[in-house]
Formats: C-alpha cells, sequence, structure tokens
C-alpha cells in the first residue's frame, strides 16, 4: 500500500478511534485497526524529514458503561450504576438479589458480554467497542417448597364440590367455576404431620387450572403437575405425559390380577403397608422387591425401572408416599362378580372420592378363598408406601373427570389432559371374577373413567411421585406453563 493510501486510511481511523492491525506504518512498525472495531484506541501522525509515518500521541477511547438491576435486586445501593472504563478493561459492579431472589441471567446491548459470580453478587463487563454498554441482571423468585405448599393452601376454595359436581365433572363445557383449588381429609384423618405418622387435610388442584407445573431441575425434561398437598406435607406430582403404554398386568384370567402385587404373604394394610426397597441403588433386576414377598404387577416393575432410568439423581428429594390399590369388598360377591371399593364410591348417583386407603378386606366373615388370608384380608392389592405408583381413580376424579360415561362430557382444559396415548392407568382395580379381572383408566377424549380387562396394553402410564418440602429444598418460578416451577436439586 503507497503512503497516500496509508495516510488516507489513518485519517478514517482518526474519525472513527480505531486502527487496524493489518498496516505496517513505516519503520515504526506500528499497527493501526482500519474499518474493524477490535479496539478504541486511534493514532495521531505526522510527515517527518525522511518521509516515514510515526506515531505522536496516542489516546485511549473511555467507554460508559450502565447496569440496571433489571428489577428484584440492587446495584450498588443504585437503581442504576454507570461507570467509564477503557476499550478491554474490565468495569466491576456490586448487583446484590432481594431477599427471596437469585441471579437468572445478563444480558448486554451492543454484542456484548458480561459475567455474574453468584457467590460474591459481582458483575463484569469487559467492553469491546466505542459504543456505550448497557447490561441488564435479572433476578428471579425463590422459595422453599414449603413455602409453595403454603402459598397453594391459602388459595384454597372455601366450599368443596358436591357429589352432583362430581358427577358432572370439572370443568364443564365452557364453564371453569369448579377449577382451582379444594380440600379433603387424607390418609387416616389425623392431625399429626410427621413422615412417621402422615395424616391431615390434603389440598388438591381441580380442573382447569394453569399454575401447578414442576420440573425437577433446569436440565429436566419432564414436565409434571401438581396434584395436590398431601396430608403430610409433601406435593404430589404426576407426569404431564406418560411413559408409553403397558398391561397392568399381563394376565387376566384370575381375580388376585387386578393387584399391584399379588399372592402377597403379607397383606398390603394401613398399619403395615407394602413398601419396595431402595429402587434408587439396587440394580435393574433387583428394582421392585417387596419387602411383603408378593408378585410385582407388570405395571408396577415398568414404572419403577423407569424410576431406576430417570429419577434415581432425584431420589433424595422423593418421599415415600401412600398409594392405593384398593382390593376392599365393594358390592357383588367373593366367589362371582367382585366390585371393589372405588367401584362403589365412584357410581355417578353417589359419587364419593376419597383419599384414605381402606385395607384390603374381603367380604366379611369370608376366608375360604385362597386370595384372602385368615383376617380377612384379600393378599392382592392394598396399600402401599412407594417411591413411584399410579394416580388412584378417586384422584382422578378428584381432578376433575367424570366417574362415568354419561354425556356431556368436561371439556378438554383439565390439566390431566395431554396430546398421547386416548388412556392411561389407574391404581384402581374395577371388578373382578374368578377368571377376569379388570381395571379403571382415565379417558383422556372425553375424561371419565372406563374400565378394561387389566391385560390392555393400549393403556399409558404416567408416572406420580411425591417431593419432600424441606426447608433447603427450593425452587424457581411461578408454577405456570410458561414459567414453570423448577426445583434446585443440581
Amino acid at each position: 500500500m503507497n503512503k497516500k493510501r496509508i495516510e488516507k486510511e489513518i485519517k478514517k481511523a482518526q474519525k472513527k478511534g480505531i486502527y487496524n492491525p493489518k498496516l505496517k506504518l513505516g519503520i515504526v512498525g506500528l499497527i493501526l485497526v482500519i474499518g474493524t472495531v477490535i479496539g478504541v484506541s486511534y493514532a495521531y501522525y505526522t510527515k517527518t524529514a525522511t518521509d516515514t509515518l510515526t506515531i505522536t500521541r496516542t489516546v485511549s477511547k473511555r467507554i460508559t458503561v450502565s447496569v440496571h438491576s433489571g428489577g428484584h435486586g440492587q446495584v450498588n445501593s443504585l437503581d442504576i450504576a454507570t461507570q467509564q472504563t477503557d476499550y478491554g478493561t474490565t468495569a466491576t459492579f456490586k448487583v446484590v438479589p432481594n431477599e427471596g431472589y437469585q441471579y437468572k441471567s445478563v444480558s448486554c446491548d451492543n454484542n456484548q458480554s458480561a459475567t455474574y459470580n453468584k457467590t460474591t453478587n459481582t458483575l463484569t463487563v469487559t467492553p469491546r467497542t466505542s459504543k456505550a454498554v448497557t447490561c441488564t441482571v435479572e433476578f428471579e423468585r425463590v422459595r422453599t417448597l414449603k413455602e409453595i405448599a403454603d402459598e397453594i393452601i391459602k388459595t384454597v376454595n372455601p366450599a368443596s364440590p358436591t357429589s352432583a359436581n362430581f358427577s358432572a365433572g370439572c370443568p364443564t363445557s365452557g364453564d371453569t367455576s369448579c377449577s382451582g383449588v379444594y380440600s379433603m381429609k387424607d390418609y387416616n384423618s389425623n392431625t399429626s404431620l410427621s413422615y412417621s405418622n402422615p395424616g391431615g387435610t390434603s389440598y388438591y388442584f381441580r380442573g382447569s387450572v394453569n399454575n401447578n407445573y414442576v420440573k425437577l431441575s433446569s436440565n429436566d425434561n419432564n414436565l409434571w403437575r401438581i396434584v395436590r398437598v398431601n396430608g403430610d406435607g409433601s406435593i404430589r406430582l404426576v407426569l404431564d405425559g406418560d411413559i408409553g403404554t403397558s398391561a397392568f398386568n399381563n394376565e387376566y384370567n384370575n381375580r388376585k390380577y387386578v393387584g399391584y402385587t399379588y399372592d402377597n404373604s403379607i397383606p398390603c394394610t394401613n398399619a403395615n403397608p407394602c413398601k419396595s426397597l431402595d429402587i434408587a441403588t439396587n440394580n435393574e433386576e433387583q428394582i421392585g422387591t417387596t419387602d411383603h414377598g408378593g408378585t410385582n404387577s407388570t405395571i408396577k416393575k415398568k414404572l419403577e425401572a423407569w424410576y431406576y432410568n430417570n429419577l434415581r439423581d432425584y431420589d433424595q428429594y422423593i418421599e415415600y408416599g401412600i398409594y392405593c390399590n384398593d382390593t376392599s369388598f365393594g358390592s357383588g360377591s367373593e366367589d362371582g362378580y367382585l366390585y371393589y371399593g372405588a367401584y362403589t364410591r365412584l357410581q355417578e348417583s353417589t359419587v364419593k372420592p376419597q383419599l384414605t386407603c381402606p385395607d384390603p378386606k374381603a367380604k366379611s366373615g369370608t376366608q375360604s378363598s385362597d386370595d384372602v388370608d385368615s383376617n380377612g384380608n384379600h393378599t392382592y392389592g392394598g396399600v402401599y408406601k412407594l417411591k413411584i405408583g399410579l394416580l388412584s381413580a378417586d384422584e382422578i376424579v378428584l381432578a376433575g373427570f367424570k366417574p362415568t360415561t354419561n354425556s356431556p362430557y368436561p371439556a378438554t382444559s383439565n390439566y390431566l389432559y395431554y396430546t398421547g396415548s386416548s388412556y392411561f392407568w389407574s391404581s384402581s382395580p374395577f371388578n373382578s371374577y374368578s377368571d377376569n379381572a379388570n381395571g379403571f383408566y382415565g379417558y383422556l377424549n372425553n375424561r371419565y373413567l372406563r374400565n378394561s380387562r387389566v391385560s390392555d396394553t393400549s393403556n399409558g402410564v404416567r408416572p406420580v411421585i411425591n417431593l419432600l418440602t424441606t426447608n433447603t429444598l427450593k425452587a424457581t418460578g411461578e408454577g405456570t406453563s410458561t414459567d414453570p416451577y423448577i426445583v434446585n436439586v443440581n
């Protein structure tokens, strides 16, 4: 490049306040930037007697950097802080979140980047532009799961649904007035709220609600819905979808196959619920083994294998919850068609769902069957204390599904609705005969309960878990579909 061209380019650089490393100027060997904003120093120059270009003076470009707290935080005890710095020189700001909030993100204009140290609450910006830079730090609310549970409880509707409301489902077409949070006694209606002695009032979601979305971590691809705050204070979640389809049990030609486990050496009762071994640490061949010597159902094995493969990293935050496979006698006969407890409770004329789980009592006085022990309890199904399970038919009705197939049907806006399989299994048996076993499932298209043989392989499997509400386990977000609660377990 000739000297006239160099001089011309240097004049351009003067006006822009930049220099180009591609231009070598005479014997000085200095590098000027032309046309590319990667620096902010610029040169004044003269022509010497030797007709070479020399640098006589350099001036640093001063850049204004402003930082906004973005709300829910303070910058140097001010709403806005401004500093001036040289190109490539770091500016630091103390940006402290308000109580109950934590750092979420930072963004800067003019293609600039910044970093935030959550330990020291320090933002660092190293501008590489000649333009002013503005950065915004966003904070998000963070609460313990106990605080979230308490907030849910505060929104409870004063009047609980009646039998007629349950018969119609929720919401009915075009009506969302029955949606919200309602209360019901669960377990044995104890007032004590402890891990060893659960009980009390459960606060359950019903109908068209959009504030019960949960993710177990920011890296978790699964989305969950809060079913209820349990009587022991834990939070019950159901997957917002299914993990595929499965038979409840591969066999159906014996009444015992309605059982979540069957051939139990000890009946699964409230006083002594069946419990799986530690499925988070055992290998896949061992998971699901019970402490009552029973045979696991097909669906139990599928759920607990999924837990092992997908949830064992969260195991310490998941509580052993009560799951109900109600094989108590409802109506019929032990030697003919036997209808179980949920069937009797969920008739359209007298819908009385409940969150307590009866012992697996056979018809009074019946002890002759191979499936009944000496105390009159069925040796299949009953009360379970597990890390993962299914919604009962009662819970599905409480959530807003109709108990029968009679129209009109509830609207698709019910929170249990999802696009996937048309059906999903409940944990509740429907009825059985000596060579036929049937269970309840939720029919998504019309939001009501139906029943089929337990060997039906077309029904979806929706996992249910219970989160501990400890003071250390926290979550961000507001529980909506666009801003779900994200539990900080990583």
